[in-house]
């Protein structure tokens, strides 16, 4: 196709060339005159010469439109083929030159080619020819040289194409413009495969990544494809398996199976799914084989797809084992079971029903109970029943006459209750018939203060045989599941032991709980008064519940008094379970808020203190009737809450009678909704004054000093509340290069003055916490802890680099009690970074961690390896490793203090990381290779021995 605007420039030299040619001839026929005498010959000859001339112009004209027409033909074959058109505007005439592509590719007839640039821009939609001439006129008001711009057009059959416009403006030696050429290119395909490719691309990765294993085979059982999981499986990688045959990639029964299974689904030519088990590992694999057939329904491939479903056959079999087990307990319960559907009548009973009216199986299927029912408790019986089914109640219990087959009556004790399916609508009741006829009887005979002694007596008995014949084999159960969970396991299995050992061990607290009553009631429980350390005590509650706290969103506060003295006398274990139930009781009532523990001194004496403990929430509160309640065994304050919280009842009953007797007596004061505040009053003895040496609490924290990078008063203010009661002293700088300023200077024992930095990355920023880690790096190497507070926008991003940087914790400035325990860990060391070494541990720092944690008593790290003192020390951590016990952080403090200052320092540091991370498995290994020490069994596995 001719391109228009090429022949203006080539007529202009045709034109030239044939004035010049003439010109030329003009000359020859005056020289011809000239020269010739005859004027007759001279015309002759001029005229000759005139008319070759025409001849030469007429050839060498047709030869130049031939070729002409040869190259724009080419010119267009091109830009069909390449979908690439062309338009030529002159901004000072207003001439459009346009290829007849560009009306292709804008499904526009030849007959409707623009000749003017907003002829052009009209052909376009208003938004897009916008853009077009927004970049146009760009590149004109700027001076550049091109533009390039990708829009949609919208054709005249409705159809959407995606073009690529590229120009470029001519200008002359003053830069004015004279042209503008515009290559227009259909791009469309190259968009549509782009996305092709990228859809592609993201259906790799889905086969990638699905647990299921999944191959490709022809029809000759060629493998042509297969995705990671299935190469992982076989210890390949996935282009090993291309090309190869089930021969060379399985052993030969098992690839003669696989090709014979191939064989079959293609010839038959429909899908086969199967469960088989596989003898190496007995795992279940679902096997599904999928024929891939051709328009012509011709089969030409198979799809193959495993999927591994041991987890589902375990639960599959778990579940007939539950079902047999509830079968037999059904069947062979002690007492009357029955289910009834909505309108009362019998849809499955067991025997002792039977026996207790003396009817047969097939009698009473299809009856309802009521019919049964002596006349004069028909009435409750059935009000019952109908205030069960309107959602009134969620079961009753009544005492009522029931006749029998040969119309004897029997006394039962008929509970119901209703079944609700998963949308909470009633499906069917269940009713649980106790003959209790010779109960009645009995106590006809007897005095109700009689039976009411002899119950008691009875039950305090049964609990306290009951609940020591049950410990010990949930001590095997806790023990044992504690050695599996130390094994290797699947994700699933070590999840099901988990809540085996939670649930083992709230089994075994609740049977702890019931031998304390008994024992409590038959008054034989005597309080010991030994020696211990306050902080220690509630250092232990602190490790058992701040977790349990900081996962429900609630703040957990210990608050001790300095005033205390360091260590007492009396029963630390009574003490502690006194504090574990209110503690407990605390957080498992507090949605949102924060949980207090207070001890202070009251009272002292020569050889006496009094010290008054507080537990306050902030949880769901007690009303004056459940407070006047909540002392009693067996009771909580709403029947609801045990179905909701759990528990027995028995915890605050326990914790008021041990209260009681060492000497005080538990108080409650609450509001509903508003939280509850538990105290009591106890009396401790205090040892002599040269029983425990060391320093005091008040004269370890007084040498420290933090500095804060700090601009915001408020926060400042936020932070010295934080710190209130600590005698710390806190140096505040405003920028970060008043901090490098700060930590130039030296302590006059050498050193660095300042024990911590605490940047604010509100002030800081992200830079400046980075820069001032460098420069605490650069003029500390040997370690100076920093603790960085940042926004929860920073907070994942920072925790990332924490140890790149050096941070020794990254906290939320959002969450003060966070603020606070991060400063006393970065003051023990206890979350250096791996590549920093920590201080000697008789640095103040190390001591504060200590005396908080109550896991060190004053004395120093000694100069002398005591192979005794070591081996009683690591005997002690490693039955707290074996039982994966969190008490295992305080224990090694003890263990590190057992060595000398400087040996096995490298060990010493990696067993602290593991217990940093709770990998105790490993902590135990590593605490063996220490010279003398051999590893025990855990204290389970001898108890069970």
């Amino acid at each position: 196709m001719r391109f228009s605007a090429a022949p203006v420039p080539l007529d202009r030299q045709r034109k030239l060339a044939r004035g010049v040619l003439l010109c030329v001839l003009l000359i020859l026929g005056c020289a011809l005159l000239v020269l010739c005498n005859d004027p007759v010959l001279a015309l002759w000859l001029a005229l000759l010469l005139t008319g070759a001339a025409q001849l030469i112009w007429l050839v060498w004209k047709r030869h130049s439109e031939a070729a002409d027409k040869r190259r724009g033909e080419l010119l267009g074959l091109f830009q069909r083929i390449g979908r690439l058109g062309c338009w030529d505007w002159n901004p000072g005439t207003g001439e459009l030159f346009c290829s007849e592509e560009v009306c292709r590719i804008l499904g526009l007839p030849a007959a409707r080619l623009p000749h003017s640039y907003d002829g052009y821009l009209g052909l376009l939609e208003p938004g897009e020819a916008g853009e077009l001439a927004a970049a146009i006129d760009g590149a004109l008001s700027g001076g550049a040289a091109c533009y390039q711009v990708e829009h949609r057009v919208l054709r005249a059959d409705g159809s959407e194409r995606t073009v690529r416009q590229a120009g470029e403006i001519c200008r002359d030696q003053q830069g004015a413009v004279r042209r503008v050429v515009s290559v227009v290119h259909d791009v469309s395909e190259l968009k549509e495969a782009e996305s092709a490719l990228f859809f592609e691309k993201r259906y790799r990765a889905l086969i990638e990544n699905i647990p299921q294993r999944i191959f490709l085979k022809d029809h000759n059982s060629v493998y042509l494809s297969c995705n990671s999981s299935f190469a992982r499986e076989l210890g390949l990688q996935p282009g090993d398996v291309f090309g190869k045959t089930d021969c060379q990639l399985f052993p030969e029964p098992m690839a003669r199976k696989r090709l014979e299974d191939d064989a079959r689904v293609m010839a038959a030519g429909t899908p086969e799914e199967r469960d088989e088990q596989r003898e190496r590992d007995g795992s279940w694999v679902n096997t599904a084989l999928i024929p891939l057939k051709d328009e012509t329904g011709a089969v030409y491939g198979l799809l193959g797809i495993l999927t591994d479903i041991t987890l589902r056959k375990l639960a599959e079999q778990q579940f007939k084992e539950s079902e047999e087990r509830f079968r037999d307990t059904f069947e062979q319960a002690a007492v009357g079971i029955c289910h009834c559907d909505l309108a009362g009548r019998v849809i499955r009973i067991n025997r002792r029903l039977c026996e207790i009216l003396g009817y047969q199986q097939g009698d009473l299927l299809g009856r309802s109970l009521q019919e049964m029912v002596h006349a004069e408790d028909l009435s409750a019986e059935r009000e019952q029943h109908e205030r069960l089914l309107l959602g009134e109640i969620d079961n009753y219990s009544l005492e009522l006459r029931q006749l029998r087959k040969d119309g004897s009556l029997v006394w039962v004790n008929l509970t119901k209750s209703v079944v609700c399916g998963e949308g909470r609508g009633p499906r069917y009741l269940t009713a649980v018939i106790e003959d209790i006829t010779a109960k009645r009887e009995s106590q006809a005979l007897r005095r109700e203060r009689d039976l009411v002694k002899a119950a008691s007596c009875a039950k305090s008995q049964f609990l306290a045989g009951m609940s020591h014949e049950i410990r010990t084999p949930m001590n095997a159960i806790i023990g044992l599941g504690r050695l599996a969970l130390q094994t290797e396991l699947t994700g699933k299995q070590r999840e099901y032991l988990e809540k085996i050992c939670s649930s083992g061990q709230t089994l075994l607290d609740i049977i702890n709980d019931i031998l304390d009553f008994s024992k409590i009631e038959a008054g034989r429980v005597e309080l010991e008064k030994t020696e211990f350390t306050l902080a220690e005590v509630l250092g232990a509650i602190s490790d058992l519940f701040s977790i349990k706290a900081r996962e429900k969103g609630v703040c957990y506060r210990v608050r001790l008094d300095p005033q205390l003295p360091k260590r007492l006398m009396g029963d630390p274990l009574r003490l502690t379970q006194v504090l574990n139930n209110l503690v407990g009781n605390a957080v498992k009532f507090t949605e949102r808020g924060e949980v207090v523990v207070e001890a202070k001194p009251v009272e002292r004496g020569a050889d006496q203190l009094t010290v008054q403990f507080l537990v306050k929430d902030t949880g769901v509160g007690l009303t004056p009737e459940q407070i006047g309640k909540i002392f009693t065994p067996f009771t909580q304050a709403d029947s609801s809450t045990t179905r909701r919280y759990g528990g027995t009842g028995l915890g605050l009953s326990i914790s008021s009678q041990l209260v009681e007797l060492m000497g005080g007596e538990l108080r409650v004061q609450s509001s509903t909704g508003v939280g509850s505040s538990f105290y009591f009053t106890v009396g401790f003895g205090v040892p002599a004054a040269g029983a425990c040496q060391g320093p005091s609490l008040e004269q370890e924290l007084a040498n420290l000093r933090l500095l804060v990078v700090d601009a915001d008063r408020e926060s400042r203010g936020k932070l010295c509340g934080v710190v209130h009661g600590l005698p710390l002293t806190l140096d505040f700088v405003d920028t970060v290069p008043a901090a490098m300023a700060a930590l130039s200077e030296v302590a006059p024992a050498g050193g660095s003055p300042f024990d911590l930095v605490f940047i604010d990355g509100a002030t800081a920023g992200e830079e400046g916490i980075r820069a001032l880690c460098r420069d605490i790096a650069s003029r500390h190497p040997h370690g100076l802890p920093a603790l960085a507070a940042v926004p929860a926008s920073l907070l994942d991003r920072i925790r990332q680099q924490a140890r790149q940087l050096g941070l020794s914790g990254v906290v939320a400035s959002s969450r003060p009690s966070l603020v606070l325990d991060g400063i006393v860990r970065a003051l023990s060391g206890g979350q250096l970074p791996p590549d920093r070494e920590p201080r000697p541990p008789a640095l103040t720092r190390g001591v504060l961690h200590d005396t908080l944690n109550g896991s060190c008593d004053g004395e120093q790290r000694p100069a002398l390896l005591d192979p005794a003192r070591l081996a009683g020390e690591a005997a002690k951590l490693e039955r707290l490793l074996a039982r994966n016990s969190l008490d295992a952080k305080r224990q090694f403090a003890l263990f590190c203090a057992a060595i000398p200052a400087g040996a096995f320092a490298r060990e010493l540091k990696a067993l602290e990381l593991c217990l940093d991370k709770l990998d105790f498995k490993k902590a135990r290994g590593l605490l063996s290779t220490f010279p003398g020490i051999t590893p025990q069994p855990p204290a389970e596995e001898r108890d069970t021995a």
